[in-house]
């Protein structure tokens, strides 16, 4: 056997040990990379606030998505016990205790949140998957148009109805400051099918400041669906107001305000009083949302964007802009949904309002959501939408007409 013949038989064993090295410590870097991240991620999501400066929002931002995160914490939770069975025949045990704790926080933050509320509620594993319904509105117009900017409407209608329906005016959240008509139109559709007229609306969007103005686009709105909703197959005497977090606002607002020239109509319309009004995880009192927020710094520019000044400049537009001010006898019938877990919206900020309409006698639902973090509706098979999807039909059937 010659040198050279030698020398490559020794070469290949030699590149086979350093490939095989190379991609066990890829394995190892990648094995370790999951673990750390999953047990991070667990702590966002069941840790209390943690007072990180710029931070502090960036980690609720994390705990508000784990939910939409289930089939990734899965993978994970596999690669941790895969990891850790590895790891320990290895006889490396830090990476056997890091891969098992992963696992075990993974499992958690799909099965905590599924026992806190199936025991009140009845929800599927298999919806949690399914897609949304495809959604497609009937017809789309323009209700107003207010300083040049055309303000439209969508419109979903039941595909079977034997006389007028009850109409519910949907507005949208998004920080007073974002979002469209369509980002809730899988909710919208399902209301349609479920036997009710739904208009989603438009509404002027800040900045500049749009205090007064979105909520008089509201009530221009309501006063259109009126005049228009025989056309639709509505009950004109049936309207009720719904929406989520802004637009959850803005809808009590409108629905608190009726007469006050200070949230006066921004078009030629006559105001009345709705059937009922929806609120998802909305601010009820604009005076103590940032300091009790765990996302103070994304509170403080909605707001101020919104208001077009800080508390301490403009406390009058706080008060004045906030629900709870207007909590008094004779409104109509609310109901109230918080997320247990939202970090953006305190729970008490609901619970305020809850009591203070139930101190004027006003009928209140209140459905407090375990685990649900704030804009848990925009993932349709969340466990907070399954169990709001039945208690938003039980309460627009009672009060919806």
């Amino acid at each position: 056997m010659t040198d050279i013949e030698t020398a490559t038989e020794t070469a290949a064993p030699q590149r086979r040990s350093r490939g095989r090295r190379l991609l066990g410590g890829l394995g190892r870097g990648l094995a370790w990379t999951v673990a750390a991240l999953t047990v991070l991620i667990g702590f966002a999501f069941f840790g209390g606030p943690i007072p990180l400066g710029p931070l502090e929002d960036t980690a609720s931002v994390v705990a508000m998505l784990v939910p939409w995160m289930s089939v990734v914490l899965i993978v994970f939770g596999l690669i941790g016990i895969a990891a850790a069975v590895y790891a320990w025949r290895a006889r490396r045990r830090a990476l056997a205790t890091a891969g098992a704790l992963a696992a075990i926080a993974a499992s958690l933050m799909i099965v905590v949140p599924w026992a806190a509320i199936s025991g009140d509620t009845e929800v599927s594993w298999g919806e949690s998957f399914a897609a949304a319904p495809e959604a497609e509105p009937d017809a789309t117009e323009t209700f107003a148009t207010v300083d040049g900017e055309d303000l439209k409407v969508d419109v979903y209608t039941p595909a079977e109805a034997t006389g007028p329906v009850p109409a519910v005016v949907y507005v949208h959240g998004g920080g007073w400051s974002g979002g469209s008509r369509s980002e809730s139109a899988p909710w919208q559709q399902w209301l349609a099918d479920e036997g009710y007229a739904v208009f989603s609306i438009d509404y002027r969007l800040a900045p500049p400041p749009r205090w007064q103005d979105a909520v008089g686009d509201v009530k221009c709105a309501l006063g259109w669906v009126r005049a228009n909703a025989a056309a639709f197959g509505a009950d004109p005497a049936s309207v009720s107001l719904a929406g989520d977090s802004a637009g959850g606002h803005l809808s009590m607002m409108a629905a608190y305000t009726v007469g006050d020239p200070a949230f006066a109509p921004s078009c030629e319309v006559e105001e009345a009083p709705v059937a009922s009004v929806m609120s998802w995880f909305a601010p009820t009192d604009l005076t103590t949302l940032e300091a009790d927020s765990d996302m103070p710094a994304s509170a403080d520019g909605y707001l101020t964007d919104f208001l077009g000044a800080g508390l301490d400049e403009e406390p009058g537009r706080y008060e004045a802009t906030s629900p709870l001010t207007h909590a008094a006898a004779d409104l109509p019938p609310t109901m109230i949904v918080q997320g247990e877990a939202d970090r953006l919206v305190p729970l008490a900020q609901g619970a305020a309002l809850a009591d203070a309409l139930e101190a004027a006698g006003v009928p209140v639902t209140e459905l407090d959501l375990p685990w649900a973090h704030h804009g848990f509706t925009g993932q349709w098979g969340s466990w907070g939408s399954q169990a709001l999807r039945p208690a938003a039909l039980e309460f627009l059937d009672a009060h919806a007409v």
